[in-house]
This record gives C-alpha cells, sequence and structure tokens, in this order.
C-alpha cells in the first residue's frame, strides 16, 4: 500500500471508528455533565489508598499534563460539588482533593456504567481480540 493510500486509510478508520470511540466511551458521564476524563480524575480521587487525599500537584504529574489543565478540568467538578478542596492541616500550603457525598456516588455509578460497558464489548469481541487491540495501540 503506497504512503498516501495508508494515510487516506488512517484518516477514514479514525473518522469511523477511533473518533466514535471517545463518544462511547464517555456516554456514560454526560448525564452528570463532566468528561470522561473529569470522572478519570474523580475515580483517582477514590481510588487513593495513601493516607493524604491527592492535590492537582499529583494529578497533573501522574496523566503527564500541566496544573493548568487539571485545574481547567477540576472547575467544573467544584461548581458541580463533585470534589471540593481542603488544606493540608499539616502544611496549609497544599491543597487536597476530596470527593463529596454527591460525588463519591457519582463516581460509583459512572464506574459501574463504564464496567458494563467495557465487559459488553468483551462478550461482543472476546478477550483475546480486545487484548489484540490494546497491544496495538500500545
Amino acid at each position: 500500500m503506497a504512503h498516501d493510500d495508508l494515510l487516506t486509510e488512517f484518516i477514514d478508520i479514525y473518522m469511523s471508528s477511533l473518533k466514535n470511540l471517545e463518544k462511547l466511551i464517555s456516554q456514560p458521564t454526560s448525564e452528570f455533565g463532566i468528561s470522561f476524563e473529569q470522572w478519570l480524575i474523580m475515580s483517582a480521587v477514590a481510588k487513593n489508598t495513601s493516607e493524604k487525599p491527592l492535590t492537582m500537584t499529583e494529578i497533573a504529574a501522574t496523566r503527564g499534563v500541566t496544573k493548568g489543565a487539571v485545574a481547567r478540568q477540576l472547575k467544573p467538578l467544584f461548581e458541580r460539588e463533585y470534589l471540593q478542596q481542603i488544606h493540608d492541616t499539616a502544611d496549609r500550603r497544599r491543597v487536597l482533593l476530596v470527593l463529596t457525598q454527591t460525588g463519591q456516588e457519582v463516581e460509583s455509578m459512572i464506574t459501574l456504567r463504564v464496567n458494563q460497558r467495557f465487559n459488553g464489548w468483551l462478550e461482543i469481541y472476546g478477550h483475546d481480540e480486545g487484548l489484540d487491540l490494546l497491544n496495538t495501540f500500545q
């Protein structure tokens, strides 16, 4: 296949499949007025097993993005009262992120729906095909 044809095929696959994949993944979060990326932040806060809640700096470092990018993602989560900021009692300069009660409930519901959707895909395509697709993307 020629270089130009390969590019055209790639663009066709992107427009017909990969672009729509993001919409399918995001659907469980849309009811709650947040993006898939914002749910990932909520999930990271919910799954944090350290004694201290996460900070914006830690989330940015883990995701490989700037603090500004994380701040933009956090703003709607604060506005919807899914997340709140508290000052670290040991170091008042550190601002910690914690889920509110509503945030915990929303995060749990979205996690359940994402898992159900993923399990449905695996039932259709199979575990081995899922691994092959993952390996291809990696």
